[in-house]
């Protein structure tokens, strides 16, 4: 019966999604640590759990209340049982989960709760995540280079009538040289998300320091401004279609690019002012930029081409190859597995290619509409900004 059981569960560790290891009949959770599991860098510094083997697996624990029947792990799309221990606690290992930042819950007995061993995404409220690594990719990850600041930086928006904060990242010179003058990238959220995501989940600031300690990318500040805004008294879910920018795109404008030039030593022209953004931040970017040539010369829409995006580019396809005397760099990304933005991506290649425009194009393979697309997105955007040729 042992042999049975080591066979059937040699099995499932080999080709299931997830594994659990049984000792004899007692039916608990049980599994040899080989020393070679470490805590993921996103577990808490007083928890144990989770933790990352060497080989890829993930491995859960959870401690549910004592009358708990079911305990499910919930990633991705699917719903993994844990199985308690002999201690009472609830585990599973998951193998080759996919890389990058991975939201997740715990599921007791039907109700949904955050596991209080690792850390915190906001995605419209607070999730679980956890940072699984990517074999082969460190590009977002901090190194042994010289490393810039990110700012909090507050102030006031006549448009909204309140108080409104922003992330600014600075590159690793900008302190050590007061003469140098910088161009700016204005990145934006999706709407899941606020101002501090691109650097809490996106990494931003260590994409861009390695990028630049690698010569790869111009040193630059980015500022991270929160893509929510409505006037005063104005319900900002009853707008629809490019009304729901109209606030934002007033108060980028007139109010946070003039506050950026006049704080930070920006160099204020066109020329050396971009504007990019993921998902709902991509749309923003796609409406608010092509609307504002005069401000911007690069765009870049990561997992954010609108559904009318040809309604949107009616100005620019009547002009056909004229247009790209007006535009440095169109740039559009997404991933593999999301398929709507991909599609609507490959739409968008045919009409500006029959037009003439110009726009270079990035697919991230084995990855839907998550932050590891969106790092990847930037890491290949970022070199192509303000190109001094």
């Amino acid at each position: 019966m042992k042999d049975r059981i080591f066979s059937i569960l040699f099995i499932t560790l080999l080709t299931g999604g997830y594994c659990f290891a049984q000792t004899g009949q007692t039916g608990f959770f049980s599994i040899t640590d080989d020393g070679q599991w470490q805590k993921a860098i996103t577990t808490h510094r007083l928890a144990q759990f989770p933790k990352i083997h060497k080989d890829g697996r993930v491995w859960f624990q959870y401690k549910a209340p004592a009358t708990a029947q079911s305990v499910k792990l919930h990633m991705g799309s699917d719903d993994y049982d844990m199985q308690k221990d002999s201690k009472g606690l609830w585990n599973v290992v998951l193998t080759n989960p996919k890389p990058g930042y991975q939201v997740y819950w715990i599921i007791v007995d039907g109700t949904e709760v955050e596991d209080p061993g690792s850390d915190i995404f906001y995605s419209n409220g607070y999730r679980t995540v956890l940072e699984v690594p990517s074999p082969g990719e460190d590009f977002y990850l901090p190194k042994q280079v010289p490393h810039g600041d990110v700012r909090e930086h507050w102030f006031y928006s006549k448009v909204t009538g309140s108080f409104r904060r922003m992330f600014v990242y600075t590159p690793p010179s900008y302190e050590k040289d007061n003469s140098t003058r910088y161009p700016v990238l204005y990145l934006q959220h999706g709407a899941g998300e606020n101002e501090v995501e691109w650097t809490h989940s996106g990494k931003v600031n260590f994409i861009l320091d390695n990028l630049i300690a690698e010569g790869k990318a111009r040193p630059m500040i980015i500022v991270m401004n929160n893509g929510f805004a409505t006037r005063p008294g104005q319900d900002g879910q009853a707008l629809t279609g490019n009304a729901r920018w109209a606030a934002f795109e007033e108060m980028l404008i007139k109010e946070v690019i003039p506050d950026i030039d006049a704080f930070y030593r920006t160099i204020p022209d066109r020329e050396n002012r971009a504007m990019a953004g993921l998902s709902m931040g991509g749309m923003q970017t796609f409406t608010v930029g092509l609307t504002n040539l005069n401000t911007f010369s690069h765009l870049g829409i990561f997992s954010g081409v609108p559904t009318n995006f040809s309604e949107l580019l009616k100005d620019a396809l009547q002009q056909g190859p004229a247009f790209n005397q007006k535009l440095k760099l169109f740039w559009t990304g997404a991933g593999t597995d999301e398929a709507a933005f991909i599609n609507r991506q490959k739409e968008l290649q045919e009409l500006l290619t029959k037009s003439g425009i110009r726009a270079q194009y990035y697919i991230s393979p084995n990855t839907g509409h998550e932050f590891q697309t969106w790092r990847r997105c930037l890491r290949e955007f970022a070199p192509l900004l303000f190109r001094q040729n």
